[in-house]
């Protein structure tokens, strides 16, 4: 069984703009980079994306199988590849958010991080619980179920 990001947590930001990455989701991360996160602009919502090496290469693969010369393509490489920041944990676990990524996510005093299983968002804590509370609300409201996703063929 492959380790994904899951749970919630909120985390202080330190007086030198640090904050800790959760101990669950530091044991996600492949032992060949333990102490290194990519960090992105998340493209559907105003929060902050962060994965391991092998999300990203997953998401290469991916935009790759666009078509090259389609606006889809540009638009993906551009907004997520440019804006693509790696950071390293310290030892405590602890690490910077770029004042960039900060400001877009609205992000001051306390990060929130969310588990999206294969990747995590890092959200200003009032927002993100706002967009759990949303995304459970339309899953009630179009009752749509685990069971039914996973019954869906591919």
């Amino acid at each position: 069984m492959m380790d994904l990001f899951v749970s919630k947590y909120v985390n202080k930001i330190d007086k030198k703009g640090r904050v800790s990455l959760p101990s669950s989701f530091r044991n996600v991360l492949p032992k060949a980079n333990r102490n290194e996160i990519i960090l992105y602009k998340s493209i559907k919502t105003p929060s902050i994306e962060g994965c391991g090496v092998g999300r990203l290469k997953e998401i290469a693969k991916r935009i790759n199988n666009l078509d090259f010369f389609s606006e889809d393509y540009d638009d993906f490489s551009t907004s997520i590849f440019s804006e693509i920041i790696t950071t390293n944990i310290d030892k405590e676990g602890r690490f910077l958010i770029p004042e960039e990524l900060k400001l877009y996510a609205g992000i001051k005093t306390e990060a929130a991080f969310f588990g999206q299983g294969y990747y995590f968002q890092i959200w200003e804590p009032k927002k993100g619980l706002k967009n759990t509370e949303d995304s459970r609300r339309r899953l009630l409201k179009e009752k749509k179920s685990l069971r039914m996703m996973l019954t869906q063929q591919k």
